[in-house]
């Protein structure tokens, strides 16, 4: 699977920009982060992610603070718009950062970054359109520290989310069936983080749900030094909700990781390789990684510039058959997407 990397076309099959973009507006309100070489970084497309069988891309903003979701035609690819929401919906965005959609097709999940206002959104998805209820039905609040990352479980019982302010943790609840469709979450683990000053960032599963990819990265900033990002694996069991509690495995420190955000197994049945974005090096890295051993191999493959078109690299998503390959780029408020092999075709 990972060798099939190695001759993809670095080019884009298709680009989805922001409708609105801030960065299209003749003065730009929102705050900008410096960060090394003089960069400037603006918060925009935030998160993407496939649902609905890859059917659709879904598409979340921090500064606009608003989702989208999209139909990707896989043959001629390109995105039509199918839902479009914001605050004036009822959505509670504030400056949203990450979200996850539960397998089961039911859920979404939302991190709210936004000093004071920081929390955990929960929304119902209606199961045949797969499109998203805009008020949501429950929200961890978060009275002095600040979300980040998200995901569920495989088998939709469980959600973990990171926290990257002071020491930074990650929380596993529980979901608990309600009335109506709707589930309440339920703290049930906290891990402690073992690679301060990194902060954990963003949370992935394995195929058969037993281990845990978390990336690591410090505050994004001038004067971060350049190799601050980091890759860890935990083990994971999904029938009782528990998260080992020391890493399987690691990469920390490498060059090439620098300024991770979001990280993801691949979708085959080994969870061949690992990728991951880096926003100091306009990349997204992948590693090989042996699930039998628990190994990751540090020879990486990058998917890098000019021809790929990564501008500060915040999100990333790859589809169920590991044929596409989504990223949410900072840097000019759009979505990349590339296909993993040539032989992408569409779903019936």
């Amino acid at each position: 699977m990972f060798s099939k990397l190695l001759s993809m076309d670095h080019s884009p099959v298709a680009e989805i920009y922001t409708p609105d973009s801030i960065l299209s507006h003749s003065k730009i309100t929102f705050r900008n982060t410096e960060l090394t070489k003089g960069k400037i970084r603006y918060s925009t497309c935030t998160d993407v992610a496939w649902i609905n069988k890859d059917r659709y891309l879904a598409v979340l903003n921090y500064a606009a603070e608003s989702l989208h979701i999209y139909a990707f035609d896989r043959l001629k690819h390109t995105a039509s718009p199918i839902q479009s929401l914001n605050n004036q919906n009822g959505m509670q965005l504030h400056e949203p950062d990450k979200f996850a959609f539960s397998p089961n097709g039911l859920y979404m999940a939302v991190t709210n970054n936004k000093a004071g206002s920081s929390s955990v959104n929960l929304y119902q998805m209606d199961p045949r359109s797969s499109l998203v209820h805009p008020v949501p039905f429950g929200v961890i609040k978060a009275s002095d520290y600040r979300f980040h990352g998200v995901a569920f479980s495989n088998n939709s019982q469980y959600m973990v989310s990171t926290v990257t302010s002071d020491q930074g943790l990650i929380y596993l609840h529980k979901l608990i069936p309600q009335a109506h469709g709707a589930v309440k979450p339920e703290l049930e683990q906290t891990v402690q983080n073992g690679y301060f000053p990194l902060k954990p960032k963003s949370i992935n599963f394995s195929q058969d749900g037993s281990l845990m990819v978390v990336c690591f990265s410090s505050t994004p900033g001038k004067e971060s030094p350049t190799s601050n990002g980091g890759i860890a694996i935990y083990s994971f069991d999904q029938q009782n909700g528990i998260v080992g509690t020391e890493p399987l495995c690691e990469l920390i420190g490498n060059p090439e990781m620098a300024f991770t955000d979001d990280v993801a197994f691949s979708c085959d049945a080994a969870s061949s390789y690992i990728a991951m974005t880096s926003q100091a090096n306009d990349s997204i890295v992948f590693y090989p990684f042996d699930r039998k051993a628990n190994q990751i191999n540090p020879q990486f493959f990058a998917l890098s510039n000019p021809q790929a078109k990564i501008s500060f690299p915040h999100g990333l998503a790859l589809s169920s058959d590991n044929q596409y390959l989504a990223v949410s780029n900072y840097g000019d408020d759009k979505v990349t997407v590339y296909s993993l092999n040539g032989e992408a075709k569409r779903q019936g």
